[in-house]
C-alpha cells in the first residue's frame, strides 16, 4: 500500500495499466501513479528504485511480465 496524498481532490479511474512514475517536490522526489503521491524521499536515485520496484509488481499482478 502507498502512503501519501492526493495531488488533487479526486485521483482519477485507472484507465488501463498503472503507471508508476518519478515526479519532483519541494522536499525532494515523489512516486507517482494516477494522482497520488508517496511522501518524498531526498534521493532520486531511491524513488526510482521503489517506482521500478511497483510497476513490476503491478505489471505481474495484471498478467503483462
Amino acid at each position: 500500500m502507498m502512503a501519501g496524498y492526493c495531488s488533487g481532490r479526486h485521483s482519477p479511474a485507472v484507465e488501463g495499466r498503472r503507471r508508476y512514475v518519478v515526479v519532483p517536490r519541494a522536499d525532494g522526489w515523489c512516486v507517482s501513479v494516477n494522482g497520488a503521491h508517496t511522501h518524498p524521499f531526498p534521493d532520486r536515485k531511491a524513488a526510482e528504485r521503489i517506482a521500478t520496484t511497483l510497476q513490476q509488481q503491478a505489471d505481474r499482478l495484471e498478467g503483462r511480465r
